[in-house]
């Protein structure tokens, strides 16, 4: 009997991404080898490379369900200074403090920002 991985049609699990990306935080956490993590896990070193080049390639597969929020502490900007976003992909963003809201919230999902 096949198994089920191999079922045409089988419909991928939406929340393997989100394990997997767990997964890759407990990695760089550990300060193992990937050998070593993997043998701790029981995953293959090709699946460790595999998903971790897909989550690289692929923000969209890396975000969760649930929103990700962090504490954030304004504080008013020198005048004139600019703001920075360091957005999830490392980019960083600079703004004038008068930066319309508005325009920001449209910027923001095209650089591939969730909004919460």
């Amino acid at each position: 009997m096949p198994s089920s991985a191999s079922r045409p049609g089988r419909r991928p699990d939406p929340a393997t991404p989100r394990r997997w990306q767990q997964r890759l935080d407990r990695f760089r956490r550990s300060g193992l080898s990937v050998a070593d993590f993997c043998d701790r896990e029981g995953i293959s070193t090709a699946s460790f490379y595999t998903w971790r080049r897909r989550l690289q390639a692929d923000p969209a597969l890396n975000t969760a369900d649930e929103p990700h929020l962090v504490p954030v502490r304004l504080v008013p900007p020198p005048p004139s200074a600019p703001v920075e976003l360091l957005l999830p992909s490392g980019v960083v963003v600079r703004l004038s403090p008068d930066t319309d809201p508005a325009w920001l919230r449209q910027l923001l999902p095209l650089l591939g920002v969730a909004s919460c």
